[in-house]
């Protein structure tokens, strides 16, 4: 007898990662990693785990019948599924106002300054000079760790002024921000890994769905003849 509702290995892994911390952790995040989104994501695991334990009870219970366990399996995933599908909102409008602040203050911070103007037009043809050697990429990087001058033109000038290709002037905008600027670039850098976790509620709120009960099995409670 299989100790779940639904017996494939998938829904088995599934379930049995949702009762340890360290698959908690996997697939629903650390509380500890926002204090923002912090008891959201602890509620999104109290409310998994507590709905797990329930479907792992529903196997065993002898007062109801296979159709009634997969019935009730259905309604616990339906509320689990809703509580994830809140928190992953809560976490993506964490995200995008931490993306949104920092870029906005990196753009105060580095944005176009009247009183720069001319050391930072002298700055940009020294980039596109350096950016047709070999060694120049290096030299660039490490200007813009000593200097703020060097790090705001590479963050607010338009690539073809600078002669940089665009993925190069990409990531050395981003460089500059973790080395002038690095609480910032950790503000960013928390926004992406918290885009990448609400990603990863939404694959959890599928495998609710896909583990804990067959939806044919679960259908056939409404066959049901009241008397």
């Amino acid at each position: 007898m299989s100790k779940y509702l639904v017996g494939s290995p998938q829904s088995a892994d599934f379930l049995d990662m949702a009762q340890l911390e360290s698959g908690l952790n996997a697939m629903l995040g650390d509380p500890k990693s926002d204090e923002h989104v912090g008891p959201d994501i602890q509620g999104a695991r109290i409310a998994l785990r507590v709905a797990v334990s329930k479907v792992v009870a529903l196997v065993k219970d002898p007062t109801r019948t296979e159709v009634d366990k997969h019935a009730a399996a259905q309604k616990l995933a339906a509320t689990a599924a809703d509580k994830l599908g809140k928190v992953k909102t809560a976490i993506e409008q964490r995200s995008k106002h931490l993306e949104g602040e920092a870029l906005r203050m990196a753009d105060i911070e580095f944005g176009p300054k009247l009183e720069r103007g001319a050391i930072q037009s002298e700055i940009r043809g020294w980039v596109r000079e350096q950016a047709k050697t070999s060694e120049g990429l290096a030299a660039i990087r490490e200007a813009m760790k000593e200097n703020d001058d060097v790090a705001a033109t590479l963050w607010h000038s338009p690539r073809f002024l600078l002669g940089l290709a665009e993925s190069v002037h990409g990531t050395l905008r981003f460089e500059a921000l973790e080395s002038r600027k690095p609480q910032l670039f950790a503000d960013i850098s928390k926004s992406i890994n918290l885009g990448k976790l609400a990603a990863k509620y939404e694959g959890a709120i599928r495998k609710v769905h896909t583990s804990f009960y067959n939806p044919e099995v679960a259908a056939q409670a409404a066959k049901r003849v009241e008397v």
